[in-house]
């Protein structure tokens, strides 16, 4: 697997919440050897919900039109 900032490889890690914040304490994910960006299934989801959001709304928003010097 890749890293998508930095096209480094990624290693599967065990991530942990040492401070209690989330229900599950230990979570699989991964993280890149080159960036250290951190991915897990939470994060991969956000990720697809965010970008799937930010298509639906360029593609429904009126365009503002083109403003030309006179």
């Amino acid at each position: 697997m890749t890293c998508e900032r930095c096209n480094g490889l990624m290693v599967r890690e065990q991530i942990c919440d040492l401070q209690g914040r989330s229900n599950s304490l230990c979570v699989d994910g991964y993280r890149c050897l080159l960036c250290g960006d951190l991915v897990d299934a939470l994060i991969l989801e956000n990720r697809r919900r965010t970008t799937a959001s930010a298509e639906l709304f360029l593609l429904t928003s009126p365009r503002m039109p083109r403003l030309v010097a006179a």
